[in-house]
């Protein structure tokens, strides 16, 4: 009766191992995320989720009652898509860890150990908002590697993680330089 209350969502923020190391001889090998999800991509994703699998759902329960038609099996392949693509969207982001930092984007994981990272600094540019392919003037967070080139970040300030909160902004910034003076 005692225990403390568990979010119902809590899976998606793991606590720390309580039995880890907390010496000189810690390293951290899992992925760190930069910055937490933020109230705008979860409130997008878990509405995205809801009405992807209600649809997939119906989509097929429809194609089971009714038998096997190419425009149901088409609504249902689209929905199983589109639910596969919104399920990818809850783990795009930056990570670090002390070997690496990786960036995930829908498409593709890059992933840069940390003695490539030159510098890490911040950028003006067109920067996608809230995540959608319409792009405005913000600010992003970039990584200069040694072979001269630019690896982006997800740390800009209209992204849904971090939209209209400067402050989160600065923080996922600073947190990414740190990590990068540290490795």
């Amino acid at each position: 009766m005692n225990e403390p209350r568990k979010p119902i969502f809590g899976f998606l923020w793991p606590k720390p191992d309580p039995d880890a190391p907390v010496d000189a001889a810690y390293r951290q090998v899992r992925h760190v995320r930069i910055m937490p999800r933020g109230p705008i991509r979860i409130a997008g994703l878990g509405l995205g989720s809801v009405a992807v699998v209600t649809a997939t759902g119906t989509a097929i329960l429809a194609n089971v009652q009714e038998g096997l038609s190419l425009p149901g099996v088409i609504v249902a392949g689209a929905c199983a898509t589109i639910l596969l693509l919104v399920l990818r969207g809850w783990v795009v982001g930056t990570f670090v860890n002390d070997d690496h930092v990786t960036i995930e984007t829908t498409w593709r994981r890059t992933a840069i150990p940390w003695d490539r990272v030159r510098a890490v600094t911040t950028e003006a540019e067109r920067a996608p908002f809230l995540g959608l392919p319409i792009r405005i003037a913000s600010e992003r967070t970039v990584l200069h590697l040694t072979d001269g080139t630019i690896a982006r970040t997800h740390v800009y300030a209209s992204s849904p993680d971090l939209w209209l909160r400067p402050e989160a902004f600065d923080m996922a910034r600073l947190r990414l330089e740190r990590w990068q003076r540290r490795a």
